[in-house]
Order: C-alpha cells, then sequence, then structure tokens
C-alpha cells in the first residue's frame, strides 16, 4: 500500500505504524478493539487500484523531486555534501 509509506519513501506513516501494531498484538494473543486488515479509506471515486497506482505516482515524483534532484544536481556540478562544512576538531589531537 503506497499511503503506507510517508514522503521520502523510508519511514512509514502514522496509521501504518497503527496498523503495525495491530498486527503486532494479534501475534501476541493481546486483544485489540481494531483491525489492522481494514480497508484503507478512499480519496475519491475512483478504483483502489486506481488511486494506488496515483498515489504511487505521486510519491515517485515527489521523492524524485525532494531527494533525486539534488542529488544529480550536486553531482552534475562536482560538489560534494559536505563541501564548505568546517571539520569540528581541525587540530589533530591524541586519542
Amino acid at each position: 500500500e503506497p499511503r503506507a509509506w510517508s514522503a521520502d519513501g523510508l519511514p512509514l506513516t502514522p496509521d501504518a505504524h497503527r496498523r503495525v501494531a495491530l498486527r503486532a498484538c494479534e501475534v501476541v494473543g493481546t486483544p485489540v478493539a481494531a483491525d489492522w486488515r481494514e480497508p484503507w479509506p478512499s480519496a475519491d471515486g475512483a478504483s483502489p487500484q486506481t488511486q494506488a497506482w496515483l498515489a504511487a505516482r505521486r510519491m515517485d515524483l515527489r521523492w524524485a523531486r525532494v531527494h533525486a534532484a539534488p542529488w544529480v544536481a550536486r553531482r552534475v556540478r562536482g560538489v560534494s555534501s559536505g563541501d564548505g562544512v568546517n571539520p569540528k576538531r581541525p587540530e589533530l589531537l591524541p586519542f
């Protein structure tokens, strides 16, 4: 489910965390009122497959704009993400 992932595609959204916690409770035998299998809420009248596909493409585009494009631009310019950052300890110190 694409809506389970946050904007950068790594951590889960709060609703996905809730579903994981509900499943964990089910596995260990802790009774809970909600079911982790409940369908994700529908945003509009489109089919769930269409919504999932569109949501995935939106997330892909946002990820590319926020994370991939700046990385590519730095590589094209030959700039490292650490360029211009001064060292915390510029002098060699005993270990």
